[in-house]
């Protein structure tokens, strides 16, 4: 129990961590920093012999060792400003441009972290070594630390060409779609495993004769993660049922119901701080557990270029593209409820799976919205759609498909501006409605 509780712990700190702009940095500063005085001491040992073996590379004297770690470090600082301000720059854009919901994308992304680091790292390690520069009556200059500054120098050149090329990529609204789609794709690969050809999991069962206790939530904020194993390990130790009310992604206010638990008597405060603990809570959602979240930062993105102070239609249509990738995978996928039974078989904790329907809804009704008499996008979602349905593995999926190419269609003929676009749109309907039926075979059947 208390390690399933440490653990819970310890991975909400891991994604608070990992979407923060510092800890990478960090690392790589320690380590350069480290480097310095090794590099050091590697020269009080050695330095002698290697100055003897290879005269032109480890022979300086330390006017000049000073002068060179001066400019090395003075460039790297004047750098490291620029990069900061150019990723200030892009957060900025991206957030007017796109949704701030993108922003924390660009924080978690391991390559402007590492650059950063290097930038300050060096001018840390620079400033360590001139330290150790000694003056008369013993001179002493670490020439492999000075080697090592001119060579981290023509590392941090390399780096510094990767973050412009990287930095202009990432801003682009195809790349960033692109790296949503990845991210949410991994989660659902990593949380929906199963095929939904191999059909739902087990239904648990009957439980309407247990007495159900609620378990209030002792702070405010969204689910970021769910530790089901600390919960399981709870409901054995206290022989009870834990049904999970809310999943991650989603707001909790303070005393609305987390969790509710069937067992013998009401819980006290002890178990429910203890079922309170295995929820990670924070101000903002992370893809970490929550797959969904990854479909509506696409939405919002679509919804940020579909405003009138934006129009920009091509990017609407190619996050909707993005989302019917998504979309796709989990048409394939069982998203039903994983339940966690001990190892008895006995059924411990009642889990929260996604909907399917609720799912496409959120794919697609903001976005037909607030795209009305824009016919290029709104038949790019019902093209959407008809991909989706393509790998849709049973007819409640077809269906809640079919229910948002009605509401997708209605808006469409509504606010169409052509007779022309009406016919398109009513004939691509039509072809929606015929492979979308529930008596329609399947592709591939």
């Amino acid at each position: 129990m208390q390690n399933a509780l440490a653990d819970s712990r310890f991975k909400q700190l891991w994604v608070q961590v990992h979407s923060s702009l510092w800890f990478v940095p960090t690392l790589v500063i320690a380590g350069l920093m480290l480097l310095a005085p090794g590099l050091v001491e590697l020269d009080r040992q050695a330095g002698e012999t290697l100055r003897q073996d290879w005269p032109r590379l480890f022979t300086v004297g330390a006017e000049e060792a000073r002068s060179l770690l001066s400019a090395i470090a003075g460039a790297m600082a004047t750098i490291a400003g620029v990069t900061f301000s150019i990723t200030m720059v892009a957060l900025t854009l991206a957030s007017a441009q796109y949704t701030s919901r993108v922003l924390r994308n660009f924080m978690r992304d391991k390559g402007n972290q590492v650059v950063l680091g290097i930038f300050i790292g060096i001018f840390l390690y620079c400033l360590l070594v001139l330290r150790a520069i000694g003056g008369e009556p013993e001179p002493f200059v670490p020439v492999c630390a000075v080697l090592g500054s001119v060579l981290l120098s023509v590392l941090a050149s390399g780096a510094f060409i990767f973050f412009i090329h990287h930095i202009s990529s990432s801003i682009q609204a195809a790349e960033m779609a692109q790296a949503i789609t990845h991210e949410t794709l991994d989660m659902i690969d990593k949380y929906f495993p199963d095929d939904a050809a191999d059909g739902e999991r087990a239904p648990p069962p009957h439980l309407a004769s247990a007495a159900w206790y609620p378990v209030p939530a002792r702070q405010w904020g969204t689910i970021q993660t769910v530790a089901e194993h600390h919960l399981l390990a709870w409901a054995c130790k206290h022989d009870a049922v834990v049904r999970m009310e809310h999943k991650p992604g989603e707001f909790v206010g303070i005393d609305e119901t987390l969790a509710s638990v069937a067992m013998a008597r009401p819980p006290d405060d002890k178990m429910i701080a203890a079922l309170n603990d295995a929820y990670g809570m924070d101000a903002f959602r992370t893809l970490d557990q929550d797959p969904a979240f990854g479909v509506r930062q696409l939405v919002d993105m679509a919804l940020k270029a579909l405003s009138p102070g934006i129009n920009d239609s091509t990017t609407a249509e190619t996050c909707l593209d993005h989302i019917g990738v998504i979309l796709a995978c989990c048409a394939r996928r069982n998203l039903k409820p994983c339940n966690r039974y001990d190892k008895q078989g006995k059924l411990r904790v009642l889990s929260i799976g996604i909907d399917f329907a609720w799912l496409a809804n959120l794919a697609f009704r903001q976005v037909a919205e607030n795209a009305q008499g824009n016919t290029a996008v709104l038949l790019r979602i019902l093209d959407t759609i008809a991909a989706v349905g393509r790998a849709c593995a049973g007819s409640a999926q077809r269906g809640a498909l079919l229910h948002q190419a009605e509401v997708t269609g209605e808006i469409a003929l509504r606010s169409a501006k052509s007779e022309a676009a009406k016919e398109e749109l009513a004939a691509r309907l039509r072809l929606l409605r015929a492979m979308l039926a529930p008596d329609a075979q399947r592709p591939g059947h």
